[in-house]
């Protein structure tokens, strides 16, 4: 079983990833919480650490092989798996509260939708990290431009250069050795994935290959040398963003519907 295409992967499961993220998950596709999410996984899937460009035929292919189901599928039968909803006086009861976890199961609550994303933002916490740069990266897609996404992504970007911090309780027990140094790497490929996948709709090459851009410190995982790289990265990639958007006619234009073509993150 390949968790890579697992729900512990997926933009949808905000909050987790193959290190990162003890307990259940929710997922905001389905609007269920993922008792297993390891093992879990759907035709919707779209993977944390790596953009969706560059990896479209595999996705296509899982897609493909899940399209028979209508719901959240257990990989290892490859039966459905019955949708179950959050519910806060459980997890209070169970003592399995996690506040991240219930502040996405009622995201669709907030509106216009474009404010949770908005609030997800900024700090250094790992696990909130995550969630930002995966819920950011969900409604990108779900408006498939760039227009309502360019203030979201100078926030991603701002973040990039930030060490990430995690509580022991963040992180799965067993997975990797020096697990905290691992998750770290789990928020940095989710945040630099969104990053390029705004190049492909932006048209901005740059931003689209931003790996290729970082002089080889990314190739030796040195995030001390990766982190100086991304300092500098940081400032040019925020005024090639602003700069493209002012030649657009899009960078805070003049009108009470600035995010107007926005879609509802949470339908």
């Amino acid at each position: 079983m390949d968790q890579i295409f697992s729900c512990r992967n997926c933009i949808h499961n905000a909050a987790q990833t193959l290190i990162i993220g003890r307990g259940i998950g929710f997922c905001l596709n389905f609007k269920s919480i993922l008792r297993d999410p390891h093992r879990t996984s759907c035709k919707y899937l779209s993977r944390k650490d790596m953009p969706s460009f560059a990896v479209d035929e595999g996705i296509k292919e899982h897609a493909f092989e899940f399209a028979p189901f209508s719901t959240i599928v257990d990989m290892p039968t490859m039966s459905p798996v019955e949708r179950s909803n959050y519910s806060e006086k459980h997890a209070w009861l169970t003592l399995t509260h996690d506040s991240l976890t219930q502040s996405l199961a009622h995201a669709r609550k907030i509106q216009p939708t474009w404010i949770f994303v908005e609030n997800l933002s900024g700090g250094n916490d790992g696990r909130r990290a995550i969630a930002h740069s995966s819920v950011f990266r969900r409604y990108m897609a779900n408006c498939d431009t760039w227009r309502s996404s360019y203030r979201f992504v100078l926030a991603l970007i701002e973040g990039l250069p930030r060490t990430p911090r995690f509580e022991d309780d963040d992180i799965l027990p067993g997975t990797v050795q020096d697990a905290n140094r691992e998750a770290l790497w789990d928020v940095f490929f989710s945040r630099i994935s969104g990053v390029e996948e705004y190049g492909f709709h932006s048209g901005l090459e740059e931003l689209m290959w931003a790996t290729d851009q970082l002089n080889g410190s990314l190739s030796d995982f040195n995030w001390d040398a990766l982190q100086v790289d991304l300092q500098t990265k940081a400032t040019k990639w925020t005024e090639l963003v602003i700069k493209h958007a002012q030649d657009e006619h899009a960078f805070f234009p003049d009108r009470s519907d600035e995010i107007s073509e926005e879609v509802d993150l949470l339908p």
